[in-house]
């Protein structure tokens, strides 16, 4: 045959056959090439949202371990004012809200970021739960700032999201006198009156990616715990 198609002058080539088992054949290398990448890609995805997701939660922690130790009271019973009203000086409460607790309490954490602006180191912030925006299932801890100290702290501020997406928020506060935690504290009541814990033990609960609840814990220390006023007086 080889000889009759040399003396014909006819070229060998690749018959329908071939051609379609080569195009299948191709079909399935790059399908599982494709599928080996795309495994990969939504791998390093998952593994993104994740780091993101701890970096969210230890920042969050970090930064209400900071602010909580620099806590502090001047004098948390109520005042008369020269016109007749009642105020609180400051005050430390931590409440218990469902899933996240409420906690409001005077700092000395504020950071000036205008330069000659009205404002010093002390601010009173508000730690909080809201539903998020976009999802009624979805909880968030809010951040509440008010950067000047006044007879109503619960009124006023800027809120902002400190962590999205959380399962409960609870604090834990070191009573000396029972020497035993609580969870509850209102510096204005008799039992703590002028008295703030020397430890606070954050507990906060998220779901990881596989929609399990992942605890997280931290204790930090208040390092001002006796009112303000004992050492200080107020200007005339």
């Amino acid at each position: 045959m080889y000889s009759v198609m040399k003396a014909t002058g006819q070229k060998a080539g690749f018959t329908l056959i071939e051609i379609m088992i080569a195009v299948a054949i191709l079909s399935i290398v790059s399908s599982l090439v494709y599928g080996s990448f795309a495994r990969v890609f939504e791998a390093r995805e998952l593994v993104g949202r994740v780091q993101e997701r701890y970096h969210n939660v230890r920042s969050a922690l970090e930064r209400m371990s900071r602010e909580i130790s620099m806590a502090f009271i001047y004098d948390c019973r109520e005042l008369n004012t020269p016109t007749g009203e009642r105020r609180m000086w400051t005050t430390f409460k931590v409440e218990r809200e469902g899933k996240i607790d409420r906690m409001i309490f005077d700092s000395f954490s504020h950071l000036r970021l205008v330069r000659d602006s009205n404002e010093s180191d002390q601010n009173v912030i508000t730690y909080y739960g809201e539903e998020d925006p976009d999802d009624s299932s979805v909880m968030n801890i809010m951040r509440k700032e008010k950067v000047r100290i006044d007879g109503e702290p619960e009124e006023g501020g800027q809120s902002m999201i400190l962590c999205h997406d959380v399962e409960s928020l609870h604090f834990e506060l070191w009573d000396e006198n029972k020497q035993d935690w609580v969870d509850e504290w209102d510096c204005t009541q008799i039992e703590r009156q002028n008295q703030i814990p020397k430890l606070v033990r954050i507990n906060l609960t998220v779901n990881n990616e596989r929609d399990e609840e992942m605890p997280f814990s931290t204790i930090t220390r208040i390092f001002v715990t006796k009112p303000l006023s004992v050492w200080l007086k107020p200007s005339q």
